[in-house]
């Protein structure tokens, strides 16, 4: 038979890892803060990576637009989306979400994903396909 604890007895009992995660260690310093965890450097894009593929994608959905011969009003009409932030996206000025991206990218008739590695320098990804585009 196997012994069950009542939930009164938890906060008492813990596991010796969960004070290594919330607590603090031996020198002091928190196991949980940003400053203890080593990141790895293959898994992260550096900030000139971010801002490399941010201004490739914010230059990829205006030649997009462009190429469509659609105004911001068009795509505002196409996607929902509202012309100041369409426009602010293109401008870099701020960055898309991904709901925003799917409504864009919907109308355009291409994925997300494909749009993603285009703006990361994928070579595979050099065209964006032809598909019919959503009516006004």
């Amino acid at each position: 038979m196997t012994a069950t604890t009542s939930p009164s007895n938890w906060a008492s009992q813990s596991a010796p890892h969960e004070t290594a995660v919330t607590g603090t260690g031996p020198d002091g310093s928190r196991a949980d803060s940003p400053s203890s965890s080593t990141p790895d450097s293959h898994c992260r894009l550096a900030d000139e990576d971010v801002a490399r593929v941010e201004a490739a994608l914010a230059s990829a959905l205006r030649d997009l637009r462009i190429k469509h011969g659609w105004s911001v009003y068009d795509l505002e009409a196409r996607t929902g989306v509202s012309r100041s932030t369409l426009s602010r996206i293109e401008r870099q000025v701020t960055s898309p979400t991904v709901a925003v991206l799917a409504k864009v990218c919907r109308a355009y008739g291409c994925s997300v994903s494909h749009l993603l590695a285009e703006a990361e320098g994928d070579p595979a990804c050099t065209a964006v396909p032809n598909a019919q585009s959503a009516p006004l």
